[in-house]
């Protein structure tokens, strides 16, 4: 996910701001940055990370519908939960619903990120297999970058671009395990080769914002996922400020229009932008991010879950902290509370507060992915509320297919219900973060998970049927 956008210098070692040496360098460092937006990570910031790496040259292709050894496989090598889209199926109800016909036909769910990769339908295709799914149907929409510049070719030696193509593999893969017979749309912004000026940062945003008034206005899917994430706070405040302005009334008439738009919340706990502060020198602040600061959004946190092989807790979700990150959560500086929160004002107090709900998204219970680099496949596992968002969109379409329409914006919903409804209460963990106080979780809302996270079984249901 875009984090936020920033300046495209670089520090010599006497401290002093320098300019990468070539273009390419600086590319991959400012699509790096871009991930910082975004909520794309593999299992990163520990030792664990590169445990990862290796597993990616070793973790064994499975057979048909077996992911069993697969796991095993990455559980050694990295010493995270490697759990698959099977068990998460399991955990949040998905797969019974599936099996019984509610499975997203005639729905049809998009995300939407820059560069994309140029494996994804294959990768699809072997994912689904492999798990014994449908076969997915996917199209790939590609927006031109701005201004008339030429798309940058896709480079597998660039670790940003590598970055972002697991980051689009992810949001595809998980939206389809959860509605496996969902019309699938991935809309790729295509972003322009990078000059000495280092302007990528902010173009990517507008060429990202540009696209959202696309699909939202024109395309209008059932459920769009974003897993990009710009901070309200810091030094590109005004651009994500006018950006959110721009778009705020673009949302409110998608969600009444039927489009549901969920977001990831960021995986910089209670600082979006925090890493990159460190690395500056700069001290961290509190806040949250846009787009899933919006109250048309359901902004989506992250979870810590415990897993047996079939997908049954071991013990209770907590908040995902760990060195792999923490879930965005907090008050918006943007957004006032929207009436939907107003029972929860006693937390929220004036402004928007993040997140809505909370998913699986931690690095110690890390998800699989099928995905191909160097004309080689294998699961890697992956973490970040860019893996929650998508998988809650998915159930979303679950319940646009049982109402039979899109059900657009489901949060005022959310808020109504409680457990019986599907909503399951976190009471434990926090998402405070290296040398930044966060919020902890307790009973009802909180600013570290939200309102909980969920029960497909029950929540579908609720949702599809009105109030």
């Amino acid at each position: 996910m875009p984090r936020t956008t920033r300046s495209a210098t670089t520090r010599t070692r006497d401290g002093e701001p320098g300019r990468a040496r070539t273009p390419l360098r600086l590319a991959a460092a400012l699509l790096a940055s871009l991930l910082a937006l975004t909520g794309c990570q593999t299992v990163a910031g520990s030792e664990a990370a590169k445990r990862a790496r290796a597993a990616m040259a070793t973790t064994p292709e499975p057979g048909a519908t077996a992911t069993a050894e697969a796991r095993r496989a990455c559980v050694r090598a990295t010493g995270t939960g490697c759990y698959t889209f099977t068990q998460l199926r399991g955990l949040y109800g998905t797969k019974t619903l599936n099996d019984g016909g509610n499975d997203g036909a005639g729905t049809t769910v998009a995300a939407l990120g820059v560069v994309g990769s140029p494996h994804l339908a294959a990768d699809l295709r072997h994912f689904s297999h492999a798990l014994g799914l449908p076969a997915p149907r996917l199209k790939v929409v590609r927006h031109k970058p701005p201004h008339g510049a030429k798309a940058a070719p896709f480079d597998e030696d660039n670790a940003g671009m590598l970055a972002t193509a697991r980051e689009a593999t992810l949001d595809m893969e998980a939206l389809h395990a959860m509605a496996p017979r969902a019309a699938l749309v991935y809309h790729q912004v295509d972003l322009p080769g990078v000059d000495a000026d280092g302007v990528l940062d902010a173009r990517a945003a507008e060429a990202l914002a540009a696209a959202m008034r696309t699909v939202l206005t024109e395309q209008r899917p059932d459920v769009l996922s974003l897993s990009f994430v710009m901070s309200e706070r810091g030094d590109s405040a005004d651009q994500v400020a006018a950006l959110a302005r721009g778009l705020r009334p673009v949302l409110a008439e998608a969600a009444r229009a039927g489009t549901t738009v969920v977001a990831a919340s960021g995986d910089d706990g209670a600082s979006p932008g925090s890493a990159q502060a460190a690395q500056l020198g700069a001290k961290p602040v509190r806040g949250v991010a846009w787009p899933a600061s919006d109250p048309s959004v359901t902004a989506v946190g992250g979870t810590r879950v415990t897993l047996d092989e079939a997908g049954h807790r071991r013990c209770a979700d907590t908040v995902w902290n760990d060195k792999g990150g923490a879930p965005g959560g907090g008050t918006s500086v943007l957004m006032r509370r929207p009436r939907y929160q107003d029972g929860v004002r006693d937390v929220t107090g004036a402004k928007r507060g993040v997140p809505d709900i909370s998913l699986s998204a931690s690095a110690a219970g890390s998800t699989m992915v099928w995905f191909t680099h160097a004309g080689r496949g294998a699961w890697v596992p992956m973490l970040g509320t860019s893996l929650a968002a998508p998988l809650f969109g998915g159930i979303v379409a679950l319940a646009a297919q049982r109402a039979g329409h899109g059900l657009g914006a489901v949060n005022p919903a959310l808020y109504r219900l409680g457990r019986d409804g599907g909503v399951r209460d976190i009471t434990t963990g926090d998402n405070a973060t290296e040398g930044t106080s966060g919020y902890r979780a307790g009973r009802g809302y909180d600013l570290a998970s939200g309102l909980g996270t969920v029960d497909a079984g029950k929540l579908v249901p609720a949702l599809a049927t009105p109030e």
